[in-house]
């Protein structure tokens, strides 16, 4: 595929080849520091020559926002068994370690956008991430700046909730820190970190409420 081979070479890190040996590495580590878009495909499938060339350019496009990794189906089929890959282009979105967007066949752009809009992190999953950035420099100050504008931007944004937690029960605030684990939605990947958190405040004197 020409498209794709010009396009690698102007940012080989934003596009990869990944298989078998590598995928674990490539996608799933990779992905707990930045989104990876991970597309299945075949040289011999005419969908994935047209889709192909359309996740590279955003990919560019984007410029770091997130790297893309081609899984050459006939060359990795364990991890195609894996992923139960029965049709191509097969295209998933990965952040933080777990899969949290997909979507089969050659799909127009303004599909591929929205679904990159549902991998990339919000400006809240941004500010979150400043936040515990800054609270483990030591920065506490600016982590709850940081975690608080997160929640003006989504009111129960679990990472920016469990950061401003530990930041007031690490000041002594153990009612305020509970008031705010309580406010993190059961779901979350940090649910369980936060009833972790609640449980041991909920030892502490200072978190009986007046």
């Amino acid at each position: 595929m020409p498209q794709r081979d010009a396009m690698e070479a102007v940012g080989p890190r934003l596009i990869l080849d990944v298989g078998d040996h590598d995928f674990e590495r490539e996608v799933l580590e990779r992905s707990k520091e930045l989104p990876v878009v991970v597309d299945f495909w075949a040289p011999w499938c005419a969908p994935c020559r047209a889709l192909g060339p359309v996740l590279e350019r955003l990919a560019h496009e984007r410029a770091g926002a997130f790297v893309l990794a081609r899984v050459n189906v006939d060359e990795a089929p364990a991890v195609s068994q894996a992923f139960g890959i029965q049709s191509i282009p097969a295209v998933k979105g990965f952040r933080e370690g777990g899969l949290v967007a997909e979507f089969i066949g050659a799909q127009p752009e303004a599909a591929v956008r929205q679904f990159l809009a549902a991998v990339l992190p919000s400006e809240a999953d941004r500010l979150a991430r400043a936040g515990e950035t800054k609270a483990a420099a030591g920065n506490a100050a600016g982590a709850a700046l940081a975690f608080q504008e997160a929640l003006t931007r989504e009111a129960r944004h679990p990472r920016a909730l469990l950061g401003l937690a530990r930041l007031r029960a690490a000041a002594g605030e153990a009612a305020e820190a509970l008031a705010l684990l309580e406010r993190v939605p059961r779901g979350a990947a940090v649910a369980r970190e936060a009833e972790r958190l609640a449980a041991e405040l909920r030892t502490r004197p200072s978190a009986r409420r007046p």
